[in-house]
């Protein structure tokens, strides 16, 4: 007897349990819920610290989000080498 009331009460505790760690369940991420369309920005900035940082700043407080820096090498004289820097940016619609 004792066995059957300790196991009802176990079924019972599972049942009330059971309701509530549905709820609690984060759902999946569906899609759709993300935004779909993105603004797009492509700028081209000189290398040097101080003007890139607050180049970069700027735009950070726009929304916009670094997704690609991409080195552009110029040829001037004859000579190679890095002479700016093409960031591309993105910003939810």
């Amino acid at each position: 007897m004792k066995q059957r009331a300790s196991i009802a009460i176990l079924f019972l505790i599972g049942c009330a349990t059971g309701g509530v760690a549905s709820q609690l369940v984060v759902p999946p991420i569906r899609a759709g819920t993300a935004p779909a369309r993105w603004e797009y920005l492509c700028t081209e900035a000189s290398p040097t610290p101080s003007s890139l940082t607050s180049h970069l700043n700027q735009l950070g407080t726009q929304g916009w989000d670094l997704v690609s820096a991409t080195p552009l090498d110029k040829q001037i004289n004859g000579g190679g080498g890095t002479n700016s820097v093409v960031f591309c940016f993105r910003r939810g619609l």
